[in-house]
């Protein structure tokens, strides 16, 4: 028995019942129906895992999903990439997130596979860079530094003369950290400083909001580098709350609500979304800010990574 009820006395015989009736049955078949495409959707995942055998499997299938006949093939059999092209043109977000869940989960611990996503190389500290913090000196960074010292082990503070200076520390490995200001209560995003994040490939760890003394207006400061996860030891922040920062592009391909669609199917809150121009071409692109807590990440950054390859990952940070 479905949802329609054409059990109804005062309708037997009639056309109405006949219809309901009918309605009744189809809801049945579709149900059995999408029982069977779930089923086919999750065999088709773990035929793509047990023929990949390797780690470098989602590269494949992110080649085999966005270009044709220059892409390297060498994780997945060709029947699978047909399979896979043609099935996934036809998917629904939900049943598109439903095969990288399986893959993600079958193919990475939750750290390992978000650093694949989430980090534009395989960056080395070296060992005196260890707990240095690198900044522009005066007082407002200085009170940064101060909160953001609490959770490193063994912080030390350098100082520069110049944001590229800063950045630089971090990328050259000179400095394991840096500290900037990316956004006030007034002027919104610090697009000059956003724009040097991106420019470095640095990624948030912590986030802190200094409070004028003169005023309710607030600074938001991050502490960066070139870890996208667990830089920064969880034992020691008391908050457990975690955000995920990205950017999109404004594009005729791109749609933002399918991006807060897939969010929320994967558990992810969204927080907070700005417009902003990043270049010179005024083009627009899309800051979004989700709350991750309970969330399946890795489903979502695989998502990311398929339907959103232009996507820019800003941290997966907590905020003290």
């Amino acid at each position: 028995m479905g949802l329609i009820n054409s059990n109804i006395p005062e309708l037997e015989g009639t056309d109405t019942e006949i219809v309901l009736s009918n309605l009744d049955a189809l809801e049945s078949e579709l149900e059995h129906l999408l029982e069977r495409r779930i089923a086919h959707i999750t065999e088709l995942a773990n035929s793509i895992i047990a023929d990949g055998g390797d780690e470098d499997i989602i590269t494949s299938i992110i080649l085999s999903i966005r270009y044709d006949s220059d892409s390297d093939f060498s994780g997945i059999s060709s029947s699978n990439i047909k399979e896979l092209k043609t099935l996934y043109a036809g998917l629904s977000i939900a049943e598109r997130l439903m095969i990288f869940r399986q893959v993600f989960s079958k193919l990475y611990s939750s750290k390992k596979g978000l650093s694949k996503f989430l980090l534009d190389g395989n960056f080395e500290v070296s060992e005196n860079a260890y707990g240095k913090i690198v900044y522009l000196k005066n007082s407002f960074n200085d009170s940064a530094y101060l909160a953001f010292s609490d959770f490193l082990a063994s912080p030390t503070a350098h100082y520069a003369d110049s944001v590229t200076e800063v950045c630089s520390c971090v990328l050259d490995g000179r400095c394991e950290y840096c500290i900037l200001p990316i956004e006030t209560s007034n002027d919104g995003k610090l697009l000059s400083f956003l724009r040097a994040i991106i420019k470095f490939g640095l990624k948030i760890n912590l986030v802190f909001d200094l409070k004028s003394k003169d005023s309710d207006n607030l600074t938001r400061y991050a502490l960066l580098s070139l870890k996208s996860i667990s830089a920064v030891p969880t034992s020691r922040i008391r908050n457990k709350e975690r955000f995920f920062d990205f950017i999109i592009p404004d594009t005729d391909n791109m749609s933002v609500s399918e991006v807060i669609m897939s969010a929320q199917l994967c558990s992810l809150e969204p927080e907070r979304i700005d417009t902003i121009t990043l270049n010179s071409d005024s083009q627009r692109f899309f800051c979004m800010s989700f709350k991750t807590n309970h969330a399946d990440i890795g489903t979502f950054v695989s998502y990311l990574a398929i339907d959103c390859p232009d996507f820019i990952p800003l941290g997966l940070y907590a905020r003290i």
